[in-house]
C-alpha cells in the first residue's frame, strides 16, 4: 500500500509552485514607501564636479534585504514545487 500517491506529490509540488510565485509576485509589486536616500551636502565647485554618490538610508537597506529574502525562499519553494511536480511522474 502507498503512503502517498503521484497525485499527492504533484499536489503538494503544485502548492509550493503557487506559494512561491506569490512571495517572487508580492516583491516585485510591493514598493517602498519612505526617503531612499540621506541628504546630502552639495559644495559649489569651481570644478564642477558632481558631488559625492547618493547613500542609501537604513530603513531602505532592511527593506531590500528583506525584499530579496523573500524573493528566494519564493524561488527555492517553485524549485522544491517543480522537483516534486517531476518526481511525481516517475512515481
Amino acid at each position: 500500500m502507498q503512503i502517498c500517491s503521484s497525485q499527492c506529490v504533484n499536489s503538494l509540488g503544485l502548492v509550493f509552485d503557487i506559494i512561491g510565485a506569490w512571495f517572487v509576485a508580492w516583491e516585485v509589486v510591493r514598493q517602498f514607501h519612505g526617503k531612499k536616500h540621506e541628504p546630502v551636502c552639495i559644495i559649489t565647485c569651481s570644478d564642477m564636479s558632481a558631488g559625492p554618490p547618493p547613500v542609501e538610508t537604513e530603513d531602505f537597506k532592511k527593506w531590500e534585504k528583506q525584499k530579496y529574502f523573500r524573493m528566494k525562499l519564493g524561488l527555492a519553494a517553485l524549485t522544491i514545487g517543480f522537483i516534486l511536480q517531476i518526481l511525481s511522474n516517475f512515481i
